[in-house]
């Protein structure tokens, strides 16, 4: 079969079992088999597939077809315009992530001095490491109770050639024996709600539940957090967290009560409250 025949009959194969963006889809397997850039593809569609090229592929359009995220299947994922591995051992990284990041350095840049980050329920350790790329002068702390989750944090700052700076810690919350403060923790924890995990998108459910599980109110390990953070910041260091959309109120009360101020609610690219600043 031709790469054009390929694409057609695979990406038939998506749509019919409901894949959003089938063609794309095709077009992003197709280019990882044969080791070329996606648009390289339409230069090349009179060219023959060989037979293990062809296996290898719809091998990996059945996975898909049961809805397995395709950025498990590509093996990468990108964020803050860089490319990292991706897997199952932790959630993939969302772009309205990257607003985190974002919003958080005009506050940080100004420092000209070293400083000390930490990036808490840090998963495959993409804002842990974009944080040290961003800000070199920064050392940064980084945990989380997955161990499979650390593992591929590991290889993705090795990847970038961080290993020195971020230290990846396999605990709950904040670091064992702290003895440095903080001027800045950041947070992406899990904030579904119980009940509401098994009416997420299918390619969702693929994902490791204790990355998605915020308990009953999925506000559970975001109020531990929050009442543990005041005691590892400096005066006048940021909490940042990523909230649900439906959770902003109770996040605002709950910062109030732990001793923050200056919190402010920042909103994602849909114009939903997902974030959250706040100064101990």
């Amino acid at each position: 079969m031709t790469i054009l025949d390929t694409l057609t009959s695979s990406s038939r194969y998506l749509a019919k079992y409901g894949v959003e963006d089938p063609q794309l889809n095709a077009e992003y397997l197709l280019a990882y088999i044969l080791g070329k850039k996606r648009l390289e593809l339409y230069l090349e569609f009179s060219q023959h597939m060989k037979e293990a090229e062809c296996r290898l592929l719809w091998e990996l359009v059945h996975s898909r077809a049961e809805h397995c995220p395709l950025q498990y299947l590509l093996g990468t994922s990108e964020f803050y315009g860089r490319q990292f591995f991706c897997d199952c051992r932790a959630m993939i990284p969302r772009q309205e992530t990257e607003l985190l990041v974002e919003l958080a350095l005009p506050s940080l840049l100004y420092l000209d001095r070293p400083i000390a980050l930490l990036d808490v329920g840090t998963g495959s350790g993409v804002i842990a490491a974009t944080l040290a790329m961003e800000l070199p002068w920064a050392s940064v702390d980084a945990t989380d109770i997955s161990p499979n989750a650390l593992m591929l944090a590991a290889e993705n700052l090795e990847k970038h050639r961080l290993a020195e700076r971020v230290q990846l810690q396999q605990v709950d919350l904040l670091p064992m024996h702290r003895i440095r403060r903080y001027e800045a923790v950041f947070a992406n924890l899990p904030y579904i709600p119980t009940e509401e995990i098994a009416t997420l998108p299918l390619e969702v459910q693929h994902e490791p539940v204790e990355a998605l599980d915020g308990g009953p109110r999925g506000i559970a390990t975001i109020e531990r957090l929050i009442e543990a953070a005041a005691t590892c910041l400096h005066p006048g260091g940021w909490l940042w967290l990523e909230i649900g959309s439906r959770q902003k109120e109770v996040t605002i009360s709950f910062l109030r009560k732990s001793g923050f101020g200056e919190i402010n609610v920042h909103r994602d690219y849909n114009k939903f409250p997902r974030f959250v600043s706040a100064r101990k």
